[in-house]
């Protein structure tokens, strides 16, 4: 049985560049996270903590970007499968999301856990490209159950801003 051919995907350079970018960013923003929610609670338990969920997301993105800029780093071999090409990967969403993950992580002490998720998550669906009727059927479930996952069931403490 012989290897496939390895190819090298179009932009490799351009799209490693976009991926180191992207870890150094999420890694920048894991270690502001205290910085960036304000005001943190030095004496919460750590999964109560308000930074807890920011900080485990941004350091798996900056993980998995750092992974896959390793992956691309070397040529991939060609195959028939089904499996997700990464190569094709828009780097440019990951970063626009992430960028507005960041404005989210401002804005939750200053508008509220509950309204600054719903912006968050209806901006970012609109970024992705889904039309509105999608955006609102995904964002506003979406932000209820995970105010009372974090909030309510969780207890988690995110300050109190001037909405919900």
């Amino acid at each position: 049985m012989s290897a496939a051919p390895r190819t090298s995907p179009q932009g490799a350079t351009w799209d490693r560049a976009l991926l180191i970018l992207l870890a150094v960013l999420t890694a920048s923003m894991v270690l502001a996270t205290r910085q960036l929610i304000v005001p943190f609670p030095q004496n919460a338990a750590w999964f109560e903590s308000s930074a807890l969920f920011p900080s485990l997301m941004l350091a798996l993105a900056a993980v998995g970007a750092v992974v896959e800029a390793f992956r691309r780093r070397l040529p991939q071999p060609t195959t028939g499968s089904d499996e997700l090409d990464a190569s094709q990967a828009r780097i440019g969403l990951a970063v626009a999301i992430l960028v507005l993950f960041g404005l989210y992580m401002w804005a939750v002490p200053q508008l509220g856990y509950m309204s600054s998720t719903l912006l968050f998550l209806l901006s970012s669906s609109r970024v992705l490209g889904f039309g509105w009727r999608t955006t609102f059927a995904l964002s506003l479930p979406m932000a209820l159950a995970m105010w009372w996952v974090f909030a309510k069931l969780l207890k988690v403490h995110f300050g109190h801003g001037i909405w919900l």
